[in-house]
């Protein structure tokens, strides 16, 4: 399941949002897939739109949340059209609940995705800083290779209802908090 589009804007992810960019709320940007767009290419994607349909560009972030675990911000860009609309003009039906940012714009260095917990678990917690680590730019190919199997390890076993106070999936008999938890977090 891991992070999908919220039905509603919820006290969490307000609280969240604050904390990316105080001050301002976020808006509903509907969906308008637009047949020159590019999927996981916001900016060239609005690019086309505004030099087509005229409009702006709006950079900032796509609030997720992944229900009852955690909540995901990633940078992105949303076209406004000349009638102050804001369009997620990215292939797909999906409506986005986005947080305009005028403090930052993309530049052609990606900007790395913010995630917050909804509760304290060891093993959330390592999940999202594994999915942290895995933004940052200077990572080696097998350093991400590596982090990215992590990664799918630690996000099945959420699904299945795993949390840090459990056994340990590598059947030490240990709790996973007091195992693989340190092993993971020694090398981070």
């Amino acid at each position: 399941m891991a992070f999908v589009d919220p039905h509603r804007y919820s006290n969490p992810l307000r609280r969240f949002a604050r904390t990316l960019v105080p001050g301002a709320e976020p808006e509903v940007a509907a969906s308008l897939p637009l047949p020159e767009s590019l999927s996981g290419e916001p900016w060239y994607s609005v690019g086309r739109a505004v030099a087509s349909l005229g409009g702006a560009r709006v950079d900032g972030w796509r609030l997720q949340e992944w229900p009852g675990q955690a909540l995901r911000a990633e940078f992105s860009a949303c076209w406004r059209d000349p009638g102050g609309r804001l369009w997620n003009v990215q292939p797909g039906d999906s409506v986005w609940l986005f947080l305009p940012d005028p403090l930052r714009s993309y530049e052609g260095v990606a900007v790395a995705d913010r995630f917050r917990a909804l509760s304290r678990d060891a093993l959330l917690e390592d999940y999202l800083q594994v999915c942290t680590a895995l933004g940052r730019a200077e990572l080696s190919d097998a350093a991400e290779e590596t982090l990215g199997q992590a990664r799918e390890r630690l996000e099945a076993w959420l699904e299945l209802g795993g949390r840090g106070d459990q056994r340990c999936p590598c059947q030490s008999g240990k709790r996973y908090e007091n195992c693989c938890s340190r092993r993971l977090r020694d090398s981070l």
